[in-house]
């Protein structure tokens, strides 16, 4: 909270340090706000349309998930983990 404190308009401090931890403490209610502010602070963060996409898919939302894992995939197309959320998505 602090970074987020410093520079509220950081969009990193959203996706790395709150998004990722959040969904990994099972709040992903929470995470997914954090993303989503992640994403309108900057919309060509792929890496948060794939943590998007991750808490997306623990919740259920298949076809939201796979959305944002496409729109991760198409900002940055090297961004081996969206490949890897869109697999897993797929093969259910």
């Amino acid at each position: 909270d602090k970074v987020i404190e410093l520079d509220p308009t950081n969009s990193r401090a959203y996706y790395t340090i709150k998004g990722i931890v959040l969904n990994d403490l099972g709040n992903q209610q929470e995470a997914l706000a954090c993303y989503d502010k992640a994403i309108e602070l900057d919309p060509t963060n792929s890496r948060a349309y794939n943590g998007k996409g991750n808490v997306l898919r623990v919740l259920g939302e298949q076809q939201e998930a796979l959305a944002c894992y496409d729109k991760a995939i198409e900002l940055d197309p090297t961004n081996s983990r969206a490949y890897n959320g869109k697999g897993n998505v797929l093969r259910v």
